[in-house]
C-alpha cells in the first residue's frame, strides 16, 4: 500500500447493492474528492450497454475509467476502479478481454475497501438477474483484487455515517 505520496486513490468496491454510491455521496457531502462510477454514466448516456455488446461496453468503461483516474489529484475516493470492469468481464464473459492485458493494475490504488452487500434491488440500471448472480459478482471482484496484490478492507453493513467514519478512520494512518 502506497502511503508517502500526496496523491492517493482509495477504491470503494463490492458487488451490486452494497451501498457504494450512497457512501461516495456521503464522502462528497463531507467535502472529499470523489469519482463517480463510470459504468453507470456510460449506461445512462445510451451509446453502450452490456446487453448490446459486453466486450465493447467493458472496453469503453476501461478507457473512461483510466482517463478519469489520471485526472485525480490529492486524496480521491473512487466508486469502483478499472479492476471492477475486469472482474465483471471475467464473470460474464468467462475470460479476460485482450485490452486488459495492456495495463498493469498492481500498486495502482492505495487502499481498497470492499463494502458488504445488501439484497439486490433493481434500479433500472443494473443488469444482474438475481441476488445469486450479484453475490457471484461480489466474489469475483474480491478474487480479482486479490489476484492483483490487493488486500481489501471489508466494510460491514452499518448506518451510512458510521460506514464513512469507518473508512476515514481506516485511512487516517496512511495520510
Amino acid at each position: 500500500m502506497k502511503t508517502q505520496n500526496k496523491h492517493r486513490k482509495i477504491v470503494l468496491t463490492g458487488g451490486p447493492c452494497c451501498g457504494k454510491t450512497t457512501t461516495i455521496n456521503e464522502l462528497r457531502k463531507r467535502g472529499h474528492q470523489v469519482l463517480d462510477e463510470i459504468a453507470r454514466v456510460v449506461i445512462e448516456e445510451g451509446n453502450y450497454h452490456p446487453s448490446k455488446g459486453l466486450i465493447e461496453f467493458q472496453q469503453e468503461i476501461l478507457r473512461r475509467q483510466l482517463l478519469q483516474e489520471q485526472q485525480a489529484s490529492g486524496i480521491t475516493f473512487l466508486d469502483r476502479s478499472a479492476l471492477d470492469g475486469l472482474a465483471y468481464s471475467n464473470f460474464f464473459i468467462k475470460e479476460t478481454p485482450s485490452f486488459y492485458s495492456n495495463h498493469d493494475f498492481k500498486n495502482r490504488y492505495d487502499v481498497v475497501f470492499t463494502l458488504d452487500r445488501f439484497s439486490l434491488k433493481n434500479d433500472g440500471i443494473r443488469v444482474e438477474a438475481s441476488d445469486e448472480e450479484a453475490r457471484g459478482i461480489h466474489n469475483m471482484i474480491n478474487q480479482t483484487y486479490s489476484a492483483h496484490g490487493y488486500n481489501p478492507i471489508q466494510v460491514p453493513i452499518m448506518p451510512i455515517e458510521e460506514r464513512v467514519n469507518f473508512i476515514l478512520n481506516s485511512i487516517e494512518g496512511g495520510k
